[in-house]
């Protein structure tokens, strides 16, 4: 069984309202975690322009195409570390998969 991708949405008192998953990761989104990752990955938070900010919400609502997240709903109801903890957790799948010195998990 594949671990799911996680992207929790928050209210108001940082209570969780929503949970966003995604088991089944196409190839074309792990291609474009890559590019993303090769242009915001070695930055540090500080030196992210709003073009970085832009391309990560774009990556992040095509991941979970379909369960209705938009700019605004990511901009006022994510957590910035689980943004990127989803391009993370799908570059670490893939690297699973490609690596065969990697234990597979089961």
């Amino acid at each position: 069984m594949n671990t799911p991708i996680v992207l929790n949405l928050y209210g108001e008192d940082n209570e969780l309202i929503r949970t966003c998953t995604r088991t089944f990761v196409p190839w074309k989104m792990l291609k474009k975690a890559v590019t993303l990752n090769k242009k915001i990955g070695k930055k540090e938070a500080e030196d992210y322009d709003e073009s970085d900010m832009d391309a990560l919400t774009t990556y992040i609502m095509e991941v979970f195409s379909g369960q209705g997240l938009t700019v605004e709903i990511l901009d006022e109801q994510t957590d910035v570390t689980e943004m990127m903890n989803v391009v993370k957790a799908i570059m670490n799948k893939a690297r699973g998969v490609m690596d065969p010195t990697l234990p597979l998990k089961t």
